[in-house]
């Protein structure tokens, strides 16, 4: 599914973990408030996750490569009109992003060696494209 992002129209991805794991229609009905979604193109993505955090809230992340970001950003688009800004170590492709999105699924957290940068949800977080 990751593979089909394409910057415009189709822009987003979401999982979260059902209620009930046995159901095919337990989706609908999320068993906690963590997810993990991607946004912009099958090229480069940005991927984050709302999880718990070492305060036992939860938090929204972006998901990133262990080596320090240089500096530059990029701009991934989130819909028609919005992007958000996102460091160089934190673009990933579509394959890069399905290795985090199955471990997600298996363990409700976020692939290793992937680091975790929380966002601030105090400040808005997209931009105009």
């Amino acid at each position: 599914m990751l593979g089909h992002l394409n910057g415009g129209p189709k822009y987003t991805y979401i999982i979260w973990p059902g209620s009930d794991p046995s159901s095919t229609v337990g989706y609908r009905v999320p068993a906690n408030d963590s997810f993990m979604q991607a946004a912009g193109s099958a090229d480069a993505m940005t991927v984050e996750a709302r999880l718990p955090g070492p305060d036992g809230e939860t938090h929204l992340y972006t998901v990133g490569r262990p080596e320090p970001a240089d500096g530059t950003t990029t701009l991934i688009p989130i819909s028609d009109d919005r992007a958000v800004r996102v460091f160089s170590n934190e673009v990933f492709t579509a394959d890069e992003a399905a290795v985090i999105f199955y471990t997600y699924y298996l363990t409700d957290a976020a692939a290793q060696p992937y680091v975790l940068r929380r966002l601030d949800l105090s400040h808005e977080l997209s931009e105009e494209r």
